[in-house]
């Protein structure tokens, strides 16, 4: 009966580690669909479209929003959150800006992922 209780005990946390694993996942997506969406307002913007500017902001904020309920669910601290997201705004947005491709590939994701 040992050995049943402890298989079945086993696979509960198997399962906690997947849904963690799969939050970790989503939360550092909204984190890059966040600065993405950030990037393509930007870029909307400056080519004079408003609206468009304006999308990708409220796409950005929902990325935002997601970024921390996923982060509250993983049990961060909005510090660590905060952190996170300052991290990926100064690592991630050069990748972006440099590489055309890097951008592209995120955006995609983010598509798929209906955060953009």
């Amino acid at each position: 009966m040992l050995a049943v209780y402890s298989c079945f005990g086993t696979g509960v946390a198997a399962a906690d580690n997947a849904a963690a694993r799969a939050n970790r996942i989503a939360y550092d997506s909204a984190i890059k669909c966040a600065v993405a969406n950030s990037l393509a307002g930007d870029d909307r913007h400056d080519a004079g479209d408003d609206a468009g500017a304006t999308a990708y902001k409220a796409k950005s904020r929902r990325s935002f929003d997601l970024t921390y309920a996923l982060g509250d669910k993983l049990g961060y601290s909005e510090k660590q959150i905060a952190h996170d997201l300052d991290f990926a705004q100064l690592s991630e947005m050069p990748k972006m800006m440099r590489d055309k491709s890097y951008f592209l590939k995120t955006a995609a994701t983010c598509k798929a992922l209906k955060l953009m």
